[in-house]
């Protein structure tokens, strides 16, 4: 906890006379938090609820009521604190977390890659190759591109703040493009692409590398059924309309008056290579109602569970 205090800028100080209190340990002092940007005053005493079977209940929320010293506070608990408990910290100068905001943000700091969760690490080996006369497999590490939409705000915007939101990543697919723009006059230039496959959100886009993660979290990974994946002359097709470019026509016009035509450079999609390169977009899985929904972390749209299977 402590080290995710330190990834979001939160320096602590030691806590000094501060007592041992049951059931809450006492991280230190903070001056600046950036999560309360708009709340300015003395220092925040911050405490951390380590998990355990029961919730926190009223007896020991009044126990820390009495033991803590004055000022303000910040509670990051994983256990759930009774009704009866919550209420009388909510009449408090008290910032409380509870477990499901706390794996909230700490979700958010995964998709951010400000934080990396690690588990058995699994080398991906489906990275394929579409082209004509080549058939090559390698092993290929995961692009994650980054998340543009906030959590909180989108929930907040949807009545939804009570919602349980679990961080997962959602299949996609990065094509290395290898190919040839072709003029009206037959000239030949050979260029490399990189174009994002998006099967949730349906599209096909030029992919800027600058959108990356910098590191893949460990998480979940869901894939939409293999119908939303575009089959190679599909994507051959669509890759024609999102590469090809006009140009100026050379030679046209001479002096300071010179022609506005452009002139088409076709993609010639049958002769490209293609090389897949397994890529991931953060999402959640929403579980509202007994329902559960994946969000997109690019669109901000939600799609049916449905339409996803692990892989």
């Amino acid at each position: 906890m402590r080290g995710m205090l330190e990834l979001r800028g939160v320096q602590l100080s030691p806590a000094e006379g501060t007592p041992n209190i049951i059931g809450f340990r006492c991280l230190g002092l903070a001056e600046k938090i950036p999560e309360f940007e708009t709340k300015t005053g003395a220092l925040v005493h911050i405490w951390h609820v380590p998990r355990e079977m029961l919730p926190v209940s009223i007896s020991e929320a009044e126990r820390w009521l009495v033991d803590a010293p004055p000022g303000r506070h910040w509670i990051l608990s994983e256990r759930e604190f009774s009704s009866d408990a919550n209420n009388i910290l909510s009449k408090t100068q008290i910032e409380f977390w509870g477990p499901e905001k706390l794996a909230r943000w700490i979700g958010e700091s995964v998709l951010r890659g400000d934080l990396i969760a690690h588990i058995p690490t699994e080398v991906e080996d489906n990275s394929e190759t579409k082209s004509g006369n080549k058939d090559t497999t390698t092993s290929v590490a995961r692009t994650v591109l980054s998340s543009i939409i906030n959590l909180d705000e989108w929930l907040i915007q949807r009545g939804l703040e009570h919602v349980d939101a679990t961080p997962v990543l959602l299949q996609a697919t990065i094509w290395n493009v290898q190919g040839s723009l072709v003029s009206p006059e037959g000239a030949i230039e050979n260029r490399s692409w990189r174009v994002l496959e998006d099967p949730w959100a349906g599209k096909l886009e030029l992919h800027d590398e600058s959108e990356m993660m910098d590191n893949s979290p460990q998480i979940r990974q869901l894939k939409p059924f293999g119908q939303m994946w575009l089959n190679d002359n599909d994507l051959r097709t669509m890759l024609t309309g999102i590469l090809e470019t006009r140009r100026q026509k050379e030679g046209s016009g001479s002096g300071v008056v010179r022609s506005t035509m452009l002139e088409k450079w076709g993609f010639d999609s049958q002769s490209a290579y293609l090389e897949r390169i397994p890529a991931a977009v953060p999402g959640w899985l929403l579980k509202k109602d007994g329902v559960n929904e994946i969000l997109h972390s690019r669109n901000g749209r939600t799609y049916d569970f449905n339409f996803s299977e692990e892989p």
